[in-house]
């Protein structure tokens, strides 16, 4: 049995992303070059603790870490944020069936 690299880390960068983007636009997650850059852009309406702090620099640094694993199997960044939002609109759609009390 082969394991799916690419949907292990899609997978993983899926739970993140909403996350991250709910301190600000991806665009400013996938375009900064550094944490600080991002989190001056993403935060600065939020009013966030060092703790907070803290936890995005981790989930900003493992979503970085995804995205460039992703992009190196798929030799495409924007094929590896495509794959992302791709699973981010399965689970979606998943969500929405359980919640009509509808099957899979």
């Amino acid at each position: 049995m082969a394991i799916d690299s690419i949907r292990l880390l899609t997978d993983s960068a899926a739970q993140l992303w909403p996350r991250l983007i709910g301190y600000g636009p991806i665009d400013a997650l996938l375009n900064s070059s550094c944490y600080d850059e991002w989190l001056t852009i993403a935060a600065r309406s939020a009013d966030l603790t060092h703790a907070d702090q803290q936890l995005l620099r981790r989930d900003y640094r493992r979503m970085c870490n995804l995205i460039d694993e992703i992009e190196t199997l798929v030799r495409s960044r924007s094929r590896a944020i495509e794959l992302v939002q791709a699973r981010i609109a399965e689970e979606d759609s998943g969500l929405r069936i359980q919640d009509s009390g509808v099957a899979d």
